[in-house]
């Protein structure tokens, strides 16, 4: 998950105060708290950035003869070590180890989740794509990649604002999830515009015919963002691999469909790469 602000981050860990008691961000090193959901304290403005992999830590804290479960997640704001501490106090939850699980759960699928688009993350394209590509090579079967960037993004973000870049990256999200879903497919956001979809046991000629209709579709939209009516289009690059192929690894799968990416932007983009 990647965050501008702490505001962008808090708003984004709004949903877990249904599941937690408190919701706390703290410095690594002094251990000042920088935002408690107890008392809605909150600094202004910090840069905050939450990528990579981190391994969240549980740990049961006593307090006056009462347990709180908390989950201890690492971030970093403007490169500072922080920690984001979801603690549950309910009294009828915290001795429960079935909902402890439930709650280890949640956060393990919060670290693999886009905050923003709500599709998965980096973080699961590395840890998810070397699993399929491994089982669909000892069954003999391909894996198909398309690897999609919205063409001009950075231009829209500067005549319409951040905040309704944010917007269509959410809808664009939500077209390429609709064109997947009856596939064994997985859709993550890459960084920035730019997504991926991995296609297991998908044969090239599939995923060209899906990559189409994903082209089509954002050709296609009427994206409406604050009142504003945006067209947009979007480049792809497709790439199909197979066990012969030696390639097993994320870096180069990335390096593949990256590059067919780039011919299709270096064509006239709203094109598909082969």
């Amino acid at each position: 998950m990647n965050f501008e602000n702490l505001n962008q981050l808090i708003a984004s860990l709004q949903m877990l105060l249904r599941f937690y008691s408190v919701v706390r961000i703290s410095d690594g090193e002094t251990k000042k708290i920088l935002y408690d959901s107890e008392y809605s304290m909150l600094a202004n403005g910090i840069p905050i950035s939450f990528s990579g992999c981190y391994d969240a830590s549980f740990s049961i804290n006593e307090k006056d003869s009462t347990l709180s479960p908390t989950i201890t997640i690492p971030v970093s704001i403007a490169k500072h070590l922080c920690y984001l501490q979801l603690i549950q106090c309910d009294d009828e939850i915290k001795s429960t180890p079935v909902m402890q699980e439930f709650m280890f759960q949640h956060i393990q699928k919060l670290l693999i989740t886009d905050s923003l688009t709500n599709v998965y993350n980096r973080r699961y394209i590395d840890t998810q794509l070397p699993v399929d590509l491994n089982q669909a090579f000892q069954n003999s079967k391909p894996v198909s990649l398309i690897y999609i960037d919205i063409d001009y993004f950075k231009n829209i973000n500067d005549k319409y604002g951040h905040i309704a870049g944010d917007s269509l990256l959410k809808e664009v999200a939500i077209i390429f999830r609709h064109h997947i879903q009856k596939s064994k497919g997985w859709l993550a956001r890459y960084g920035g515009d730019e997504f991926l979809i991995c296609l297991p046991e998908i044969c090239q000629s599939t995923a060209v015919k899906i990559a189409n209709k994903i082209r089509i579709a954002v050709e296609s939209s009427d994206f409406c963002v604050n009142s504003h009516h945006i067209k947009i289009t979007c480049s792809l690059g497709m790439q199909t691999v197979y066990k012969e192929n030696g390639v097993n690894t994320v870096d180069n799968i990335i390096k593949l469909v990256d590059k067919k990416l780039y011919h299709a932007k270096k064509h006239g983009r709203n094109k598909i790469g082969l």
